[in-house]
């Protein structure tokens, strides 16, 4: 009774939206916010998905929704951002195991190199340090207490929410100073939460009739907040490195970050322009057939405690 209930409310498609799966052990508070869901609950998940869904690749959403057709009930989509190496390594072995396509959106100018997303670097500088407080320039200085795990995780959220807020250059930095003011310098060698895949890896994630690989910028620059020939460079350079390698055609993309702020009508044409078909936000919610596929919107799973969506605790809530 609860799936039906649930079934008849959830609109037509729900698209997941991953950015890892581990099963590696966390040193210190890495991961605290559970982007790396573990491999034993992921693997729960798509159970779960192939038992209970009508589970649809990124391909079959575009085809649907061109030819004008209603998702089927229950349909599900599973998505990827950014190109951690566990996917390659973690997520796809269980991707196959339980028969589950996925779309893994590709940030191209980090694959194979031990460069690390800003966010990891903020994580790894407080993680890492043996500082018991930094001062730091945000909107006005600010000082945080690191003694604990809980400061720094209060620490962590607060710095990344001021970043997120700001424009690149303050946010480099506040990075720089960060690293100055911590006495840690980022690595990947840190965790292995922080590793991207090798072109190597995605080759072989192409080559797998599974999977799709789809674009995500260069080095994850808000693609709204560039200017226009910027943000078209990004994207080109982007959809040319991918295509370089894959030796295959791009039509599918997602905005970093993805909210509503961080894409716009010029973003989107652009894409069009370059071949893309479809472009997901990372916005909360489900698709009904009035959203279009240059702004579905995504569930984050597992990311600072959100649900799995299709749990029964969650499906009583809704019903």
């Amino acid at each position: 009774e609860v799936r039906r209930a649930f079934r008849d409310k959830t609109p037509g498609l729900t698209m997941l939206l991953y950015h890892g799966v581990t099963d590696s052990r966390s040193p210190g508070i890495e991961n605290f916010s559970r982007k790396h869901i573990t491999a034993d609950e992921f693997d729960r998940q798509m159970k779960l998905l192939r038992e209970e869904c009508a589970v649809l690749s990124i391909d079959e959403v575009v085809e649907l929704k061109q030819r004008g057709k209603p998702y089927p009930p229950r349909s599900v989509a599973v998505t990827f951002d950014d190109g951690f190496r566990n996917n390659a390594t973690v997520a796809a072995p269980i991707l196959r195991d339980r028969g589950v396509p996925a779309v893994f959106y590709i940030t191209a100018g980090m694959v194979n190199t031990d460069l690390m997303f800003w966010v990891d670097q903020v994580e790894d500088c407080i993680n890492q340090t043996d500082r018991p407080e930094i001062r730091i320039e945000l909107e006005a200085p600010r000082t945080f207490s690191l003694e604990s795990d809980r400061e720094k995780i209060a620490a962590i959220t607060e710095i990344k929410k001021f970043c997120k807020a700001t424009e690149d250059a303050r946010k480099n930095r506040v990075l720089a100073d960060l690293v100055e003011l911590t006495g840690v310098v980022p690595a990947v060698e840190h965790a292995e939460n922080y590793r991207k895949m090798s072109w190597d890896e995605l080759i072989a994630m192409h080559e797998d009739p599974l999977f799709t690989i789809g674009g995500h910028s260069m080095y994850h620059s808000i693609l709204s907040s560039l200017g226009a020939e910027e943000m078209e460079r990004d994207i080109d350079l982007s959809i040319g490195l991918l295509e370089y390698h894959l030796k295959d055609k791009l039509t599918h993309y997602a905005y970093p970050e993805g909210q509503a702020e961080h894409y716009n009508n010029r973003v989107v044409d652009h894409l069009k322009s370059r071949g893309i078909v479809c472009s997901p936000s990372a916005i909360y919610g489900f698709n009904g057939d009035d959203i279009g596929l240059f702004d579905l919107r995504r569930i984050m799973v597992g990311f600072m405690g959100e649900p799995f969506p299709f749990d029964v605790a969650h499906e009583e809530a809704l019903s």
